[in-house]
């Protein structure tokens, strides 16, 4: 062969591998990493079981006239997962792995903790993912 023919085939493989390069770079920019849907702010709701007895007769006893106002059931979360991702027993990259899982994997989210981890329902269990990983759906 002339030094031509395999300097042309040599540049046609190196253009390939640069635009596969290109595209490859662009994907991983540009995917999901958490999102939230519908949702501006997490906020933790507590239930008034966890009142004591005394607080509860003084609130309801204060004016009698007033009806307690009920407050609409809390939705669950969903979420799915952004990529092939670990589920693990704890929230720490040291935690035991229960589950490997492929991307969009849907489950409920119990809880989106600042540590960068959320708590959520797997399998009938409770589990852990990092936050960095999850998309929230409105499911």
């Amino acid at each position: 062969m002339k030094k031509t023919t395999i300097n042309a085939i040599l540049i046609s493989i190196i253009t390939l591998m640069s635009v596969s390069i290109c595209f490859l770079i662009f994907c991983i920019v540009t995917r999901p990493r958490y999102v939230i849907v519908n949702e501006p702010e997490t906020a933790m709701i507590t239930e008034a079981s966890n009142l004591t007895e005394d607080t509860q007769l003084s609130e309801n006893t204060t004016n009698p006239t007033e009806t307690p106002v009920e407050e609409p059931p809390v939705s669950t979360m969903h979420g799915k997962t952004s990529t092939r991702v670990n589920i693990r027993d704890a929230a720490s990259e040291d935690a035991r792995v229960l589950y490997t899982v492929d991307e969009g994997t849907t489950f409920d989210i119990i809880e989106i903790q600042d540590n960068g981890w959320s708590k959520i329902l797997y399998e009938g269990s409770e589990a852990y993912i990092s936050s960095s990983y999850v998309i929230i759906t409105n499911d």
